[in-house]
Formats: structure tokens, C-alpha cells, sequence
């Protein structure tokens, strides 16, 4: 791939793109591909953007393909349109009329609306302008206020902590003093032209001061403190460890504030995940990383890795230029603020209750991953199916939860899945930040479906929310009230109730990476749960495959063997797909 579409700057977050992997105790399937020099290249870039569509076509087209939609597409009225209609893809006249009238519906809910929401914003915008006088005049620059998205992870539980965990599988053995030197030279001493360190978020706290989310500034920060080697067998019995990390968490945290954004990376010997447990007469060990997500979501992490962290930086993905055509660009951002109170309607109203969602969480939380999930395998199922790699993916994560329920004696037709969209600008500098806005898909787990079938509905699912014109509302909407409102308020409304799973994706770079000296040889991650979710899914990539992580709370599974099984049936799916599209039309 020589390029990424440009941000117009809703391309999916949750790309769930695979690229070629070896992990080191995976078998790939059937083959490997030949391996790319760019970190992103050889991936098809409808798997990891989209365009908006008819962007280019007149509005004068516009209104008459939404007029013959009107007249039931009897393509009596306007033969001339009709042949338009061949030429700029049918499925564009539901995306017109559709979203018509979300435009007036929406349109009038914003005039309902606003009048009673924009005196509350100015007052919070008021306290938040206040705050920060407050911070300058009493703590100068050593207390910043968190800025936009940070907020939104400041909420936190002890059902539910925001910590991304990474598991690296490293070729050799840990030398902690090799490993101090390279993070300080790569990460923390690092700094820009002016001497202001570049990711200033590993030297500082996040926490509360005077009712918002702030960013300290910690003076004595010492590296050794957050870099520690940790044999947990010394800890914990077998049977302990393979089902819970409740008891590591809170004990890794005992002597820091709640809200601490500094990594805590452990060399892990125990059999906490079984697909990358430490091998010590080949000379692996684990690395577990666990980052407060205010420090940056996963494409900040994600270019943090390749271009800072890595011993040889990869280059960047080259971007496309911004579109040139700044009416219609206008057009599109009028269109997604009318339409504004129906995508956040549809981002809070959710109302799942199935045996994924609705409990208490406990906070004690089952992680595992699946074994490695071949792209050659998603590439032949998704040209078969004339889909998107996310789109088989999703597809065979509903029907995962298909079995799971039928498993507990229950029938539920779709579950609700949160997945953020990226509004990242590549062209940027790396700074480490949030920038997203989430979006909701009714993905189909009735037990009825086919493998086929699903994946044809969750294509059209899929194919919907890309063209939502929410998206950037909703991000510019939730990034702004989330930096005005104070934590307890925040607290309050930021939750994610009546959605049962959440899912996410890290694009692996394509080729091998180092770091500190040591090859990387395999690599998963975990995105925490937001109670009351307790379902988080990743799909993690390197070099070869993709792989699953699960992380779902203890009240939702009765054992870590029940949560493998939900892997375990997302690659059947995958392979039945293979079989049904791929092998037996090859026959």
C-alpha cells in the first residue's frame, strides 16, 4: 500500500487489520507471504479506510438520485439518472434518503436541545477556564490540565481499571539495566528543538486536582521504580494464575496513586498466558507493559513503538493530501453537526442484557489469547465474500458469541459492540494523545445465521457505520465536554451501559523489530474494561498473524477455559468461512 486516505478522518480505529506474523510457538497457514519494507505496505487499503461515498459527485445529482429513491426506485421517472445510478453505485440512494432524514429529525432535536444544553456547557467552560487560572497561579507549569480525550479515561473503578496491557515475547535474556538505558535514551530523556521532552506523560502523574483531570509532574522519577522484574510463581499457584491477575494489578499499584500513568513492565515467567510462556532453555522471556490509557490510545502507542521505542525507527505510512474541495468538505461537516443528537442517541442507547453484560463486575478479570490467525486465510475468505478483513473478523466474533450464549441456554438474536474510529492526522508529528470517537454495531448472533449469512449481515453493518456522518461530531462533541466537565460529572456520563463487547485493533508493523538488543519475536495486547462493560476483544498483529486478546470479567465467564473457548470458536468460524468460500469452490 503507498498510502493511507486521509483522515477525513474517519478511518476505523478498530482496523482489526492482520498483516504476516511467525509467532514463535504458532503454526502459520497455509504459507507465509513475502514480507514488506514499509511497517504498513502490503495491506489493501480498503481493510483499513474508507472513503465517504459520492464525495465528488454534484449536488445537483444528489437531490435527483434522492428523488427517484422517493418514487421506488421505479427508474421510470428519470432513465438519465437511472444510468447515474449504474455508474455511482445503487447502495448510494438508501445512504441519501437515510440520512435526509436523519438531517431533519436531527435537525430538530438540535433545535430542541441546545437552548437547554448550552447554558450548562458555558458554565462548566467557565469553571474549566477557572481551573486552569488556579493551576498556573499555584503550581506554574508542574500541573497542566488534562486536555480533551485524556478525560475520558480518567474514570475509573476498581471493577475497572484503564490500563492497556502488551505482552511482547523477546529472544534472549532480560538485562534490566540495558532495558533502563534504552527507555531513558528512546522515551523519557528524549526531547524536542525547545529542550521540552517529547512524551512528558511517562514523567507525570494522572490524577484529580480541584475536580478535574490533571497531568503532575513527578520530581523524583525514577525509572527503576516502574521497571522491575517479576518471577510470579514466587506469588501465586499455578491455578491462581491462570485464571485471574486481579491480585498483581492492585499489588503493582499498592504504592502509587490510582490514577498513575507510568508503565509497570515485568518480565513474566508464569503461565499467565499459555500462548507465550517464558521458555528459558531457548532463551525467550515475556515483557508485560501496562500503560494508562490517558497516556495515548492505540495509534499514538502503535507509532510510539516504530518510530521511538524499536532499536531502528520504520519509516512512516505516507499520506494522501487533503481534499481540495473545501465546499463540499463544508457541506459534509453541516450535515454531520444536524445529525449530531442522533449519533450520540446511538453511541448511549443501548440496552443489552445477556449473560455478557448486565452483572456486577467484580473487577477480577480472565486474559488469554488465541493462537495466531493466518491473513492469508482473512484475504481468501474476504475476496471470496467481496468484504473487508474487518468485516470477517467481526463476523466471526458474532458467532463466537452465538455459541456462547446457546452454551448458557440463551437465545440472542445481536450484541452490541463499541468501536472507536480514529481521527488521528498522520501528517503530525507524534505526539501522544487521545483522538476518537466511538461508534456502536448491532453485531448478528442469532444462532440461526449461517457463517455465509453473518458475514453478509455484518458486511452491510459495517458498510453503514462507515458511512455514518456522525462520526466527526461525535468526536469533536465528546472531546469538548469531556475537558470541560469536572471528574465527577464526567464520571457519570462517560460509561458504556447496554454495550456488551468492545473491541480494538493494533496494526503490527509487517516486518521484524527489535528492542533493546533483543529480537521481538511474537506480541498481543489487552484493551481494559469500562465498567459495566466487562468484555474487551483486541486483534493484535505482527509479522504474520493476527491474534485475539480477551479480556472479560470473572462475574461474566466461570472460568478461564470458558473465555478460551470464545477463541477457540472465532477461529472454527474462520476456518468454516475458508471451507465454504475458498476450498469448496476450488473443488
Amino acid at each position: 500500500m503507498s498510502s493511507i486516505v486521509h483522515p477525513l478522518e474517519q478511518r476505523i480505529y478498530s482496523w482489526f487489520i492482520a498483516n504476516i506474523s511467525r509467532p514463535a510457538n504458532g503454526t502459520i497457514y497455509p504459507a507465509q507471504e513475502p514480507l514488506q519494507n514499509g511497517w504498513l505496505q502490503g495491506l489493501g487499503s480498503a481493510d483499513i479506510s474508507f472513503n465517504l461515498p459520492l464525495q465528488d459527485v454534484s449536488l445537483g445529482v444528489l437531490a435527483l438520485l434522492a428523488l427517484q429513491t422517493g418514487v421506488h426506485r421505479s427508474g421510470k421517472l428519470f432513465p438519465s439518472v437511472t444510468l447515474l445510478q449504474g455508474k455511482w453505485n445503487l447502495r448510494a440512494y438508501d445512504f441519501i434518503v437515510i440520512n435526509l432524514l436523519k438531517t431533519i429529525l436531527g435537525f430538530a432535536l438540535l433545535l430542541v436541545s441546545l437552548p437547554l444544553a448550552l447554558p450548562v456547557i458555558c458554565v462548566f467552560w467557565v469553571a474549566s477556564s477557572v481551573t486552569k487560572l488556579i493551576y498556573t497561579l499555584e503550581f506554574g507549569s508542574s500541573v497542566t490540565k488534562a486536555e480533551g480525550m485524556d478525560s475520558v479515561w480518567g474514570v475509573e473503578s476498581k471493577e475497572s481499571r484503564p490500563f492497556i496491557t502488551i505482552n511482547l515475547l523477546l529472544s534472549g535474556a532480560p538485562d534490566l539495566d540495558k532495558i533502563y538505558r534504552h527507555i531513558r535514551t528512546n522515551i523519557l530523556d528524549k526531547s524536542d528543538e525547545q529542550g521540552n521532552y517529547c512524551y512528558k506523560k511517562f514523567r507525570q502523574i494522572f490524577s484529580q486536582t480541584y475536580g478535574y483531570y490533571s497531568w503532575k509532574d513527578v520530581e523524583d522519577f525514577n525509572i527503576e521504580t516502574h521497571v522491575r522484574m517479576i518471577n510470579l510463581r514466587k506469588f501465586y499457584s499455578d491455578l491462581d494464575s491462570q485464571n485471574t491477575y486481579n491480585e498483581s494489578e492492585n499489588t503493582c499499584h499498592q504504592s502509587e496513586d490510582v490514577h498513575s500513568s507510568s508503565p509497570c513492565d515485568t518480565a513474566n515467567s508464569g503461565p499467565g498466558t499459555r500462548s507465550m510462556e517464558t521458555d528459558e532453555l531457548v532463551h525467550r522471556y515475556n515483557v508485560i507493559i501496562r500503560l494508562h490509557h490517558a497516556i495515548g490510545d492505540g495509534v499514538s502507542l502503535v507509532r510510539l513503538c516504530v518510530e521511538a521505542l524499536v532499536d531502528t525507527p520504520l519509516s512512516p505510512p505516507t499520506v494522501e493530501p487533503r481534499p481540495t474541495n473545501l465546499f463540499l468538505r463544508a457541506v459534509m461537516m453541516v450535515c454531520s453537526a444536524l445529525v449530531l443528537p442522533l449519533g450520540l442517541l446511538q453511541v448511549v442507547v443501548n440496552f443489552d442484557h445477556n449473560a455478557l453484560h448486565g452483572h456486577h463486575l467484580s473487577g477480577r478479570k480472565v486474559m488469554t489469547a488465541s493462537r495466531g490467525l493466518p491473513l492469508l486465510v482473512l484475504k481468501q475468505v474476504k475476496l471470496a465474500a467481496q468484504a473487508t478483513v474487518n468485516d470477517v473478523l467481526l463476523s466471526c466474533l458474532a458467532a463466537s458469541l452465538s455459541r456462547h450464549f446457546s452454551r448458557r441456554s440463551e437465545e440472542v438474536n445481536q450484541v452490541t459492540a463499541v468501536v472507536p474510529v480514529s481521527f488521528h492526522d498522520l501528517r503530525a508529528p507524534l505526539t501522544l494523545t487521545n483522538r476518537f470517537s466511538v461508534a456502536t454495531v448491532k453485531l448478528p448472533s442469532a444462532q440461526t445465521h449461517t457463517p455465509i449469512a453473518r458475514l453478509a449481515a455484518t458486511k452491510s453493518l459495517m458498510d453503514g457505520m462507515k458511512r455514518d456522518p456522525t462520526l466527526g461530531s461525535v468526536f469533536w462533541v465528546v472531546r469538548a465536554v469531556s475537558e470541560v466537565l469536572p471528574a465527577p460529572v464526567a464520571q457519570l456520563l462517560l460509561s458504556g451501559r447496554g454495550v456488551t463487547v468492545a473491541a480494538s485493533n493494533v496494526p503490527g508493523p509487517q516486518q521484524e523489530i527489535s528492542v533493546w538488543g533483543d529480537k521481538v519475536e511474537d506480541m498481543l495486547f489487552w484493551i481494559p474494561n469500562r465498567a459495566p462493560v466487562g468484555v474487551g476483544v483486541s486483534f493484535a498483529s505482527y509479522m504474520g498473524v493476527v491474534k485475539v486478546g480477551l479480556n472479560v470479567d470473572t462475574a461474566l465467564v466461570h472460568s478461564r477455559d470458558e473465555a478460551q473457548k470464545l477463541l477457540e470458536d472465532m477461529e472454527e468460524e474462520l476456518y468454516r468461512l475458508h471451507h465454504r468460500l475458498v476450498l469448496a469452490r476450488q473443488e
